[in-house]
């Protein structure tokens, strides 16, 4: 009754478990992106299971800069770091494979050798529009060349990326790596870098491995940093998530993929405050609770800041309306006058009619 008292909307949910998720409000990108990481760090530093997520390959190469500032200052990670070249896959389907603008001079690609069981690897040293094929350099510098059209499901195509890695850096492995046995999406943990190696903490393994720092393309290992990562991508029952969206990503994949990802969500709005929870009260798996209200009263417990703001939010008949609206519209668009006042009815404080609730529905129809 207290969060109802409030204006916070909450789903009610018929089954499973819901997970809660508080919202920061920010509109601007960069202070909203400098809280998170504020926070993000903390609770690594704290020792707790963290991610940090946000749609889009430019979005997440900003927040990773922004979160491995933030654990710099915390002492989380160390000081000085190395740069390694590592590559990163770049996804192609049937009809993709055989676009020439797909490929790129400098880009990674390797072909699948049943013979040797291994990659063989190549550099795209030229793409040549006439002939809509690729001049591929291999480690001894010979060189050949490859139809675009001739290229079939054993090719695979990587971007080399230079990436800073420190002592307590959180990588992503992104395919196989010789000698150790891990998984594309598997996290590695770094417990030191030097200027040729570094030791990893491996899942699952009780002993460290050791991999070599690459500057090549040629010997560079397919890793990327373990910082960030796209809404949904990892599941957990126990994570506490710090996710960035903004309007276009409220949508309900992304909701669904947050859910997924851990028990605990902290949503940085772009949205203002009131808009984020009536998106969130249309999702079955999240109830929400918002700082702001903490916040706005100026005060550090729920209860005493739901007190003083009660009576500035709506009348009663207002107050159970506006709760009762995102519970039918996550239901269906379209619903009677009477599932609204049953509804509605359900939220009212005591000692509001439906008499009351009626009157407020009918002023409401009249001024729209």
């Amino acid at each position: 009754m207290a969060m109802k008292d409030a204006g916070v909307n909450t789903y009610r949910w018929q089954g499973g478990e819901q997970r809660p998720a508080t919202i920061i409000s920010e509109p601007d990108r960069n202070v909203r992106y400098a809280r998170l990481a504020g926070d993000f760090a903390a609770s690594v530093k704290a020792g707790e299971e963290s991610v940090a997520q946000v749609s889009g390959v430019r979005e997440q190469v900003i927040l990773t800069q922004a979160i491995r500032s933030e654990l710099k200052t915390q002492g989380v990670l160390g000081h000085p770091e190395v740069t390694m070249t590592a590559l990163s896959p770049v996804w192609l389907d049937s009809r993709s494979r055989y676009l020439r603008d797909m490929y790129r001079p400098g880009m990674v690609m390797e072909q699948w050798n049943p013979e040797t069981r291994s990659h063989d690897r190549y550099v795209i040293d030229r793409v040549t529009a006439q002939s809509h094929s690729l001049t591929l350099r291999d480690a001894q510098g010979e060189t050949q060349v490859v139809r675009i059209s001739s290229l079939d499901s054993s090719w695979s195509l990587f971007r080399p990326e230079k990436m800073p890695v420190a002592d307590g850096e959180r990588l992503r492995v992104t395919g196989k790596i010789p000698g150790l046995r891990v998984s594309g999406g598997d996290r590695l943990q770094v417990a030191s870098v030097s200027e040729d190696a570094m030791t990893v903490v491996v899942p699952g393994r009780a002993e460290p491995a050791s991999l070599p720092v690459a500057d090549s393309p040629f010997t560079a290992l397919k890793l990327e940093s373990g910082w960030v990562e796209t809404p949904g991508h990892s599941v957990s029952d126990s994570a506490k998530v710090f996710a960035s969206v903004t309007q276009m990503a409220m949508d309900n994949a992304t909701l669904n993929g947050l859910a997924r990802s851990g028990r605990d969500v902290r949503l940085y709005s772009s949205l203002d405050e009131t808009r984020t929870a009536e998106k969130l009260a249309r999702h079955p798996s999240f109830t929400v609770v918002s700082e702001q209200i903490k916040a706005r009263a100026g005060e550090t417990l729920l209860e005493t800041a739901i007190s003083l703001q009660k009576a500035g939010l709506h009348t009663p008949a207002q107050q159970a309306i506006h709760l009762a609206l995102p519970v039918l519209e996550s239901k269906n668009l379209a619903f009677s006058m009477v599932d609204l006042l049953t509804e509605a009815k359900s939220f009212a404080a005591e000692g509001t009619s439906f008499t009351d609730l009626g009157g407020e529905i009918n002023a409401q129809i009249k001024t729209r």
